[in-house]
């Protein structure tokens, strides 16, 4: 127990000075992430703790006899109180409902809730209307994220269902997301709200389903069953720590616990030292750098990508496709497909170049690019009807004001359309 109320002590302490502006956090889009690189993480590691110290205060707050036993107490006391003060500014809402979740169930084993609500009725309704009330709160808070959370799992389970006994292998979730994403966009139509959260995740944003993706429903059902057994294990012996893992099963749910945490290697190290070499347009340096890091990598679909798009630099087509047709198997971002596209149309291949980049728009069908690169491609192709065609599609997207970018885009479209438009009234 100490070593909980020490972790909660450390993060908490932590997480307060970079809300103070006394130390950066790891991710400058956010105030707080305690030693992780994004809040949702942290979040969850304080729900986790502060569920065992809770669980820890109720259930030996007689017990404490000795000094030290005192000693430990007061100081789970503490760190317990940092840990309340610190999860909402977290604002990760897996982690407030997690820590709930734990804490109900602490209650209606130990605290006898129960009994309390048969002789409360009003209260205990009054209480259930504010926990829906926060509940709905919660959900309007980020109401874009939440929606799209739905439509990640949904998206999972449809992969799910393709191959549900043995997954697709370890790795894939991403890459098998997103070609799963391509196949829903390209024969449904969705709402616009659907296309607008619709995005290329770098999480699964559920451990189990990530689980049922990779290895298939068997052993997703497998990890639940073990969760469960060592969750009543433990609640049979009245471990504290049987509300951390009640905690951390919700949490897994819902976000990403088991990926927050990643130690780079040497050869990580050393990507990131030569990353430059690309900003200052130095390919034939970058590839010769990248190459060698190639089979420590393979799985960094970030690391994959760089060495993709230095090979199409260097007018190294077929080397490129290659490898970045690997990084497309465990990301789930549409850049692949179109640097794949380019390189399909730099080589000839027009018809293939074409699907390249269609994939790539189905993938994530609220971003431009790629219909700009199939217009253009047309264009050059001199094939009038197909181009208006893509630029009038650009221009009917809804745009960010705020994406300078997007804008661009879109107005380059609009100039396209007028300039197309008066070649064919001629």
């Amino acid at each position: 127990m100490l070593v909980s109320a020490l972790i909660a002590i450390y993060e908490t302490s932590l997480g307060i000075q970079q809300v103070m502006g006394v130390k950066s956090s790891g991710n400058i889009n956010y105030a707080i992430t305690g030693s992780f690189s994004n809040p949702g993480p942290y979040g969850g590691l304080i729900a986790v703790v502060l569920s065992i110290l809770i669980a820890y205060l109720w259930l030996y707050r007689r017990n404490a006899d000795r000094w030290y036993e005192k000693g430990i107490w007061w100081l789970s006391l503490f760190s317990a109180v940092l840990c309340v003060i610190v999860l909402p500014a977290s604002m990760s809402r897996a982690a407030w409902l997690s820590c709930g979740v734990a804490v109900l169930v602490l209650g209606f084993k130990e605290m006898n809730v129960a009994l309390w609500i048969r002789n409360n009725k009003f209260y205990s309704c009054v209480l259930v209307a504010a926990v829906v009330a926060m509940s709905a709160g919660a959900f309007f808070l980020k109401k874009d994220s939440a929606i799209g959370r739905f439509h990640i799992w949904h998206m999972e389970f449809r992969a799910i269902a393709e191959k549900p006994l043995t997954g697709y292998g370890k790795g894939t979730v991403l890459g098998v997301y997103g070609d799963t994403q391509a196949e829903y966009f390209a024969e449904t139509e969705c709402s616009e709200i659907i296309k607008k959260v619709a995005g290329c995740p770098e999480y699964a944003f559920n451990e189990y389903l990530k689980i049922g993706v990779e290895y298939g429903i068997p052993a997703m059902v497998g990890v639940i069953a073990i969760l469960i057994l060592l969750i009543a294990l433990l609640l049979s012996h009245r471990s504290p720590f049987a509300y951390g893992l009640i905690a951390f099963s919700v949490f897994a749910f819902f976000s990403y616990p088991l990926e927050a945490i990643h130690i780079k290697s040497e050869a990580e190290k050393k990507w990131e030292s030569i990353r430059y070499l690309s900003g200052m347009e130095l390919y034939e340096d970058a590839v010769e750098e990248l190459a060698p890091l190639y089979g420590d990598l393979k799985d960094n679909y970030r690391y994959i990508y760089d060495y993709g798009y230095a090979l199409h630099k260097c007018n190294r087509y077929q080397e490129s496709n290659e490898i970045l047709k690997e990084g497309a198997k465990i990301s789930s971002d549409p850049m692949f497909y179109n640097i794949i596209g380019k390189n399909q149309e730099a080589m000839g291949l027009y018809e293939e170049a074409e699907k390249a980049y269609l994939h790539a728009h189905h993938m994530v069908p609220c971003r431009l690019y790629p219909l700009t690169l199939l217009m253009e491609m047309k264009i050059r192709q001199q094939d009038i009807d197909q181009a208006l065609r893509y630029a009038r599609k650009i221009v009917a997207m809804p745009v960010n004001e705020r994406h300078l970018t997007m804008v661009r885009l879109q107005n380059d479209a609009k100039e396209c359309v007028d300039s197309l438009s008066n070649i064919i009234s001629d």
